[in-house]
Order: structure tokens, then C-alpha cells, then sequence
């Protein structure tokens, strides 16, 4: 996501940890659910909206480590 202008944001910083902390579980979520359907385009575009968020919350991306399930 690029922004055309200087937005003013609510960043982590500025939230309480219990708020911040349950936006971080949503991008979990999220994420894990995308990664269910064993769809990699599914997958992709659900990293894109969930890093996107994460930077216009002050947050600098999100690393994915993928795990075996055996």
C-alpha cells in the first residue's frame, strides 16, 4: 500500500497493549485461515492486506515462517 500523502495514524505505540495485542491475534487469524486452503494466491493476497495493516499501525511487516504438519 502506498499513500499518496502524510496520514495521521493510531500507531501500536499509542494503543494499549490488550488492543494491540488483539490486533495482532485478528492478523494471526487471518493469516493461518489463508494458509488452510492450501492456496497460494489465497494466501499471498491475505500476507499483502495483513502486512499493510500492520505498517499503517506503525508495525514494520510481518515475517512468515511456515511450519512441517508431520
Amino acid at each position: 500500500m502506498k499513500f499518496e500523502s502524510e496520514i495521521k495514524t493510531l500507531g501500536f505505540k499509542d494503543m494499549h497493549e490488550e488492543q494491540a495485542q488483539a490486533l495482532l491475534n485478528l492478523v494471526d487469524a487471518a493469516l493461518s485461515l489463508a494458509a488452510a486452503t492450501d492456496c497460494d494466491t489465497v494466501f499471498t493476497q491475505m500476507h499483502e492486506i495483513a502486512e499493510d495493516t500492520v505498517i499503517l499501525f506503525g508495525g514494520t511487516g510481518i515475517d512468515v515462517k511456515f511450519k512441517a504438519d508431520y
